[in-house]
């Protein structure tokens, strides 16, 4: 534990001393990411013994007295695997960060951003280890704070503003109404805010009553991690925020969600597969719908946002798996479950990171992040092109990268499941297991889309020249890849790093953890490395053929010709395919779930003009959910106003006898908010007094009641009531 507190020591110093050195910003900035690089390898230092010697780290109390508890840091397997995960993240992505903000010095406060990215981290920790109610929301909040000022980094652009502040209002929606009750109700029915306690107490509970705080949790926990339909403020604020924050938001933040719910798990007992069940069809949805979605994206970190929802569907299935193997005494497949959630994310974390990082890098070099307007940038940027490449094999889950790892692991649990006929006599697995093999083949799909159209083919728009990708960029995306590659082709060394926060999820001791994966790792291991040989002897056939022929040319004179345009004799970048027309076959076969909007002007006439054909594919969610619901609330906010605040009604109406039975509570809020805005002091004194007394109310009439009974009477005691005998 000493590890994450020096780590927040260190952040603490990222965090002041950079708005210290404003009148410096360069250096603001290298001092910042080099406190955000050093936490990183100390949180690293601080997770990797635990979870190799698989033992929980005691509580650590600090003297600090907070309303209904106290301030208590933790470190066991769950938290442990959480806190790596951002330490992998906050390394790769330090250095990129003080390349790739360095054009907007003198520009834009980056002592800010840098100071932020610290106080995210830091948040991010306190929120992982967390061992009390108290100090995990103040984790909770001040990580939703940190992350949405660096969203709005660049608040002069509209939508940026709106993209921080859907996250904000998403965030805290979430929090009122239903991660707040969860936790009061938690604390009603357990009188503590302690978790070690908090799970003790709940064992014996009614099962209604844990099955209402599952569903609070999976609404809560679920609009940070994204779940659908509570995931519109991803696709919003990922693509606007700077992309280290991009980086971070996908592949640490969104996981704080699946963080809370499986945390909430472990202070829960086995639940009724129905809530399994309920679980896996919003992993399904989520994840068909994400890659549905992404694969209809015309700018490429909105694409890449999209996908972050279709992997938290995928972890979102491997949970539901290891709660349907607790729910029916599977251990097995409660391991492969939950053991593949966790695998699933940090591998995700790692190839979301490279794929935002390197999109970050296509934006550098272009200024454009439009897919319809890029083209032939492997031939510009080589290095970013193989990084992008290697993230898109790792994402599609093929070996022998790291994607392939988690949900070989995810593939074996719910195979498992199916041939065990658990969950409706094995249909919940099956249907699993084809769910996620069509997320697979729509993922390498749109992949194929992006990579073939971003970086293969010629350059669609002459006015885009990308330069050259910084070295530092290049350097930061290198070790997610190198990361990929090596948890790909050694899983034997990074699945029993799982093993200690799997068994505190299943409830059982490692060994049966270990045995439970059985020829799983050992299948896995010659998978991958049998693709590695595949591909080494692909390139070596490639080598030897480029080297025949460069030894031909030399004898013989080089022709060169253009490509073959069907036909046309001087053939043009239009004529290649468009990320539109490779997806549209797909988009109109999904048109059902999709709802396609097709834009076509077709030439006309002896002269035809110019004519353009487009496709856009709203988010049901947003425009046909929330959009409406927020302008019905926004309709009837402006009718009172009107109705409350306007000049009055004609006189004789009943409108008009409302309204003057409204004068004085009117003038009595007018008075108060003159009041506010002339910011007297005294006035803020009053409130302050006033919500002091309103929290001892309520701390005194429903926090401190009396929780224990006393024990019944034994048999031969004798009651003494008071006489003298």
């Amino acid at each position: 534990m000493i590890w994450a507190i020096s780590s927040l020591a260190i952040l603490s110093i990222g965090i002041a001393l950079p708005l210290c050195l404003s009148r410096v910003p360069r250096i603001a900035l290298v001092v910042s990411m080099s406190a955000l690089f050093i936490g990183g390898l100390l949180l690293l230092a601080a997770s990797v013994p635990v979870l190799l010697r698989a033992g929980d780290v005691a509580p650590t109390h600090i003297a600090w007295s907070v309303p209904m508890g106290h301030v208590s840091l933790s470190l066991d397997g769950l938290s442990a695997w959480f806190l790596m995960t951002i330490g992998l993240l906050a390394v790769c992505t330090a250095p990129y960060s003080v390349a790739y903000m360095r054009p907007y010095v003198g520009r834009e406060p980056v002592e800010r951003f840098g100071a932020l990215l610290c106080m995210l981290v830091a948040s991010l920790i306190v929120f992982v280890c967390a061992f009390d109610v108290v100090v995990f929301l103040i984790g909770w909040e001040l990580m939703t704070l940190s992350a949405f000022l660096l969203v709005i980094f660049h608040d002069e652009r509209p939508d940026v503003r709106r993209g921080a502040w859907m996250y904000l209002i998403a965030t805290h929606l979430a929090t009122g109404l239903c991660l707040a009750p969860l936790l009061a109700l938690v604390y009603g029915a357990t009188g503590t805010t302690g978790f070690d306690t908090i799970a003790q107490t709940l064992r014996g509970t009614d099962r209604n009553f844990l099955i209402a705080i599952f569903l609070l949790g999976v609404f809560g926990f679920g609009a940070k991690a994204g779940f659908f339909p509570l995931h519109i403020w991803l696709p919003a604020a990922h693509p606007v925020a700077p992309t280290p924050v991009s980086a971070f938001l996908s592949g640490v933040v969104v996981k704080m969600g699946i963080y809370g719910l499986l945390r909430l798990l472990t202070w829960l007992p086995p639940l009724p597969t129905a809530c399994a069940g309920i679980l896996l069809a919003v992993g399904i949805v989520s994840g068909v719908l994400g890659v549905l979605y992404a694969l209809a994206q015309h700018d490429l970190k909105r694409l890449l946002a999209y996908h972050t929802i279709e992997n938290i569907g995928i972890i979102a299935i491997a949970i539901s798996m290891g709660m349907l193997g607790q729910a029916v005494n599977a251990p097995a497949v409660a391991a492969l479950g939950y053991g593949g959630a966790l695998l699933h994310v940090t591998n995700h974390a790692l190839f979301k990171g490279l794929l935002f990082l390197s999109a970050g890098a296509v934006h550098h070099g272009t200024g454009t992040l439009a897919i319809e307007r890029l083209g032939g940038l492997a031939h510009k940027t080589p290095v970013n092109a193989l990084l992008f490449l290697a993230g898109a094999v790792a994402i599609c889950g093929l070996p022998p990268l790291n994607g392939f790892v988690g949900e070989w692991v995810i593939y074996a649990g719910l195979v498992t499941g199916a041939q065990q006929s658990i969950g409706v006599s094995g249909g919940l697995p099956a249907v699993g297991v084809f769910s996620l093999a069509l997320m697979g083949s729509l993922a390498l799909a749109c992949f194929a889309k992006v990579f073939g159209v971003v970086f293969l083919g010629a350059p669609r728009d002459p006015a885009l020249s990308a330069h050259a990708t910084p070295f530092a960029m290049k350097a930061a995306m290198a070790m997610p890849a190198i990361a990929c590659a090596c948890i790909g082709l050694a899983p034997g060394l990074w699945i029993p790093l799982t093993y200690s926060a799997t068994s505190s999820l299943v409830g059982t001791d490692i060994e049966h953890v270990r045995h439970a994966y059985g020829s799983v790792l050992s299948w896995g291991t010659r998978l991958s490395w049998m693709a590695a040989v595949f591909l080494c002897v692909c390139t070596a056939l490639a080598l030897a053929r480029r080297i025949a022929s460069t030894t031909r040319s030399r004898a013989e004179t080089p022709s060169r010709v253009t490509t073959w345009g069907c036909g046309y004799g001087y053939p043009t970048a239009r004529m290649q395919y468009s990320a539109t027309s490779f997806a549209l076959p797909l988009i109109r076969g999904f048109r059902g779930l999709l709802w396609p909007e097709f834009r076509y002007a077709a030439p006309c006439g002896p002269f035809p003009g110019a004519s353009h054909a487009e496709t856009h594919v709203p988010d049901f969610a947003e425009h046909d959910v929330f959009a409406p619901l927020f302008r019905g609330i926004a309709r009837a906010s402006a009718m009172w106003r009107h109705f409350t605040w306007s000049g009055a009604p004609a006189a004789g109406t009943r409108a008009s006898a409302a309204h003057e039975r409204l004068g004085p509570l009117r003038t009595v809020v007018t008075n108060t908010v003159v009041a506010l805005r002339r910011g007297a002091i005294q006035v803020y004194l009053l409130f302050i007094v006033i919500t002091l007394i309103l929290l001892f109310a309520l701390e005194g009439l429903v926090f401190h009641r009396a929780r224990i009974s006393p024990g019944p009477t034994a048999p031969d005691s004798t009651v003494t009531t008071g006489q003298t005998q």
